[in-house]
């Protein structure tokens, strides 16, 4: 099979994320160019208010810029879409137009099960098959995305409101935090897993796969990455114990000293503890000894749908040639 061009921009609560591949229509994926600028998006959003200006200016600058690259890398098509933040924001149908105008690009909203659907797809894609009770988690900034696979059939997901910048937007005042505020942090997740997600989602779970930059950054780490590598981060297995480690020790330190250690990107450095609490919550949840690392997620699964069968036209899509 001829593979095409694409590319994928993920614009999250806290990121925005580029991925340009080759993909066939039988499944085949191989990486292009990869991008991530942290901007913050839904800064403040936990408060009430709508996308704030100079979270909207950081945000657009990054679509644009990746936008432009992957037209330079000759990508046939680009796949916009934007998740929690942009779910939520009173004010998010003004982002979509201004990103519209500056780049000829018409971001989709997706919704909670079409994110779950999707980060599935792209996390799971080479997983053996039938999959029994694996459950897949994505931690993003403003929510965690949980899908577990039925078999060989269709997977059942559910969306929780339990994001790292939601999270620590709500839960942590101080540097360093409290024990008082991360075990209120820790109870809080704990609550809204047993009361948010659809009882169709397995407990315990075989194998728990984790994506999204919380659980990226954990195993590097872990791995003690002074550059990230995601050859040494997909596929990755955290003991539970260690991430309470990696947790316990970020936790311990302001957010000054996280920025010097290796495999902590200075701008997550601030919310990183939160996601950590959020991801002992969920092995806890589902009774794991470990998480299993991936590099991939949604874009991949943004990618794959489109190059499928008959599939273009799923997504809103503006041909790379455009302004």
């Amino acid at each position: 099979m001829t593979p095409i061009r694409i590319s994928a921009i993920d614009i999250g609560t806290n990121s925005v994320r580029l991925l340009v591949a080759d993909a066939t229509a039988g499944g085949a994926l191989a990486a292009v160019e990869r991008g991530l600028e942290i901007t913050r998006l839904g800064e403040g959003l936990t408060a009430g208010g709508g996308i704030a200006p100079a979270a909207a200016a950081r945000t657009l600058d990054a679509v644009r810029r990746f936008a432009a690259r992957a037209r330079r890398a000759g990508a046939e098509a680009v796949l916009p879409f934007g998740t929690c933040a942009l779910r939520e924001a009173p004010n998010a149908r003004e982002f979509i137009r201004r990103a519209a105008e500056a780049t000829g690009l018409e971001i989709r909203i997706l919704t909670g099960g079409e994110e779950a659907r999707l980060a599935w797809r792209g996390m799971t894609r080479a997983l053996p098959r039938p999959l029994g009770r694996i459950v897949a988690v994505d931690i993003g900034g403003g929510s965690v995305e949980v899908v577990a696979g039925r078999g060989g059939g269709a997977p059942v997901s559910g969306s929780v409101r339990l994001g790292c910048v939601r999270m620590t937007e709500r839960f942590v005042s101080r540097d360093p935090p409290g024990r008082d505020e991360l075990d209120a942090l820790g109870s809080f997740a704990s609550a809204e897993l047993s009361s948010a997600l659809p009882p169709s989602i397995p407990r315990p779970a075989d194998t728990l796969v984790g994506a999204g930059g919380t659980i990226t950054t954990a195993a590097a780490v872990e791995l003690g990455l002074r550059r990230y590598d995601p050859e040494r981060v997909h596929g990755a297995v955290l003991a539970a114990d260690r991430v309470r480690a990696v947790a316990a020790r970020l936790a311990a330190m302001s957010i000054a000293e996280r920025k010097a250690v290796p495999g902590v990107e200075e701008k997550r450095a601030d919310i990183i503890v939160a996601g950590l609490v959020v991801l002992e919550a969920l092995i806890g949840f589902f009774s794991v000894p470990a998480v299993t690392v991936s590099d991939e997620g949604i874009l991949h699964g943004a990618i794959l749908e489109y190059a499928a069968p008959g599939a273009p036209g799923r997504f809103p899509v503006i041909p790379s040639g455009g302004t």
